[in-house]
């Protein structure tokens, strides 16, 4: 029965075919849709661990932690050394890392923090950073680099950068003042991979003499050698990680910090922001969903006018097949195999199609944010998906093997 089932299919090859690609490319935007965001939300949810509040000028919690942990937008504001000490004096916090942004390295962000932040950064839950080559900075003029940037780049722990002040395309570059590479973090899935690290008193270094973006004064005019390190310390800074003694006070930690009365700042809970993003993007998925959907429904739909435009021509083939012996239950059968067939043929195409365009989509996900999708053929939920709507089109199909059952009853195919 099933050579008769193919011989059927490849007389009507072409509308089969528009049927085929039809429901595999439906079935393949569904799943990579869903892929993408839940992965996407693993991958912000597991990039900065260890981290119990970002402390930032008052503003969007959203935008805060877009651009202090993910490096996506620039800062809008800083917030002053002064008031960071004033919060560290809070009993509820154990340790404070502060940065500074606002600078790159061909296409790179550029963070200026202390060697602190290697050891209490942490991602993928509670893994911790570690060094591939080299170590973390300690003088002036070195500065770790990530995974990402020492293959694209080709650095090496003695390598020499020049920072460019803001964006590679606008901003002009801090010639006067040489970094060495002194370390490379290993991979870790996450932006870290696509940062440079420098610490806070050279960040403020290779910024003496400069004022409204613009070099009055060379470094190459002033001897370095005698400026007292701790007056390179940062009057000001972009934001600062903070961790808690205790998770348990950490709505009371972020509300000290919103009360904080000599500095519009906040205390913005990482994991509230990211949902707060996942709610703005779900409602659009969830149209998006419905509409892929319907696409399903629509290509289903399409199956069965195909089959049932299709019984009057094969009037001719089911007689002689009833001739020879095949009862209505067979020629009913028939149909319905047809049906499962092509599900099959597209499930299989739209698997492949998932795999291939989710490659596509972590590679420009990596390069966007430095977030890793890790990628697999199918997973269980997804093959559930899938079986979900192979079973809807074998239901669907259940109306034209109802019409061939009692019409081959009725008729008996004797014309």
């Amino acid at each position: 029965m099933i050579r008769i089932v193919i011989a059927a299919i490849r007389s009507r090859v072409v509308p089969t075919i528009l049927v085929v690609i039809a429901l595999t490319t439906s079935m393949a935007l569904l799943l990579t849709v869903d892929r993408i965001q839940q992965a996407t939300k693993k991958g912000f949810n597991q990039s900065l661990g260890g981290v119990d509040l970002v402390l930032g000028p008052r503003g969007s919690g959203i935008e805060l932690v877009l651009y202090t942990v993910f490096h996506l937008g620039k800062p809008t504001n800083n917030i002053t050394t002064e008031t960071l000490k004033d919060i560290e004096r809070n009993p509820f916090i154990e340790w404070a890392i502060p940065i500074a942004l606002g600078d790159s390295h061909r296409g790179f962000r550029v963070i200026s923090t202390t060697s602190e932040y290697f050891d209490r950064i942490q991602f993928d839950g509670d893994q911790s950073l570690s060094f591939n080559k080299g170590r973390a900075f300690q003088e002036l003029n070195e500065v770790v680099i990530g995974s990402a940037v020492a293959s694209k780049l080709r650095y090496q722990p003695g390598s020499s950068i020049f920072v460019t002040h803001g964006s590679e395309s606008l901003g002009r570059t801090h010639d006067d003042f040489a970094f060495q590479v002194s370390g490379i973090l290993n991979p870790t899935g996450t932006p870290t991979d696509r940062a440079i690290f420098v610490s806070l008193e050279g960040y403020e270094l290779i910024h003496l003499g400069w004022k409204s973006g613009s070099k009055i004064v060379s470094l190459d005019n002033v001897d370095i050698s005698q400026i007292p390190r701790e007056r390179l310390y940062p009057e000001t800074i972009t934001a600062a990680y903070l961790g808690l003694s205790s998770k348990l006070n950490l709505f009371k930690a972020s509300r000290s910090i919103n009360e904080y009365s000599e500095e519009a700042v906040s205390g913005v809970i990482p994991g509230v922001a990211l949902a707060e993003l996942w709610s703005m993007i779900g409602s659009v998925d969830f149209v998006f969903r419905i509409f892929n959907w319907l696409i399903i429904g629509l290509s289903l739909i399409g199956m069965v006018t195909m089959t049932l435009s299709g019984l009057d021509s094969r009037t001719r083939e089911l007689t002689i097949l009833r001739a020879v012996g095949a009862t209505p239950v067979h020629l009913a059968s028939m149909v319905l195999i047809e049906t499962i067939l092509i599900s099959v043929i597209s499930m299989l195409m739209a698997i492949g199609l998932v795999r291939l365009s989710t490659g596509i989509a972590a590679d420009l996900l990596t390069q966007w944010a430095g977030i890793r999708i890790e990628l697999t053929w199918i997973s269980l939920p997804e093959f559930s998906v899938l079986m979900i709507i192979i079973l809807a089109g074998l239901i669907a199909s259940l109306l034209p093997a109802t019409l061939v059952y009692r019409r081959s009853l009725a008729q008996g195919f004797s014309r």
